[in-house]
């Protein structure tokens, strides 16, 4: 085969116009894309970009913020639990005490209420404390079946072991061989607490004659107008007052 260029005749062999189309063949697939379509597997193609599919799951740094905020609300909700539990202690510790002022309160006024004309009444220091002593009065602190009774009733603040005192109440009888009021032999175990845990207390008399409060009643022909408590309780910021009326207060003996 010959061909003729610019006026020359020059042989073209079979062999080398068959290199020629190969290499042509060669080009046009290297210039195709690389993400041509694959051959289709079970009925989806497939392309040479695609990405490999992975399992879903959670990554470590979402467990840490979960636990995190988990933690966050456990202690919240710790804190509420705890503070709810603190305010409601608090709550019935203050109405315990509440009802032993009221209960106590009423103890005394039923006991001066109820106190005859004939009873007689005078006050003492003892061990650095006002002691209250009633003669021939009934015995309203007792709780014994047995019935009323009448002797000698003492009301006065008991020292406890750990510097607080106890407002307590002593009942003996008038024909008591060792005689409290008189003889003034202490036996713990005539007393009856009425208030435990009192840190102070201090009694006033009110005298009608003179027209002003007195610390101490000594004279036992007459009786004070009015009588007045004065006491606080441990754990308690404020200070009680309790004022009883004596109705025969200017009735002798």
């Amino acid at each position: 085969m010959r061909n003729n260029v610019s006026g020359f005749w020059f042989p073209v062999s079979r062999l080398s116009l068959s290199a020629a189309v190969a290499a042509s063949r060669l080009g046009r697939s290297l210039a195709l894309p690389l993400c041509h379509a694959l051959p289709a597997r079970n009925g989806k193609p497939e392309t040479r970009n695609q990405k490999p599919q992975t399992a879903s799951g959670y990554l470590l740094l979402e467990v840490l913020l979960a636990l995190a905020v988990l933690s966050v609300v456990v202690v919240m909700v710790f804190q509420i639990i705890q503070t709810t539990l603190h305010v409601t202690s608090d709550i019935n510790f203050l109405e315990m005490q509440q009802q032993k002022v009221d209960g106590i309160c009423e103890l005394l006024r039923r006991n001066f209420v109820s106190l005859p004309q004939t009873c007689l009444f005078q006050t003492r220091k003892r061990n650095e404390s006002t002691e209250l002593l009633f003669r021939y009065a009934p015995f309203n602190f007792s709780w014994l079946k047995s019935g009323a009774q009448f002797g000698n009733v003492v009301i006065a603040s008991r020292p406890q072991p750990d510097g607080r005192f106890a407002l307590s109440v002593l009942q003996e009888s008038g024909n008591a061989l060792e005689s409290y009021v008189d003889a003034g032999t202490d036996r713990k175990g005539d007393w009856i607490p009425l208030v435990n845990d009192v840190d102070q207390l201090s009694w006033r008399f009110y005298d009608a004659l003179a027209a002003k409060w007195q610390s101490e009643w000594l004279d036992t022909a007459r009786k004070p107008n009015l009588v007045e408590i004065t006491f606080k309780l441990a754990g308690r910021n404020h200070t009680e007052r309790c004022v009883f009326r004596w109705p025969i207060a200017q009735t002798g003996s």
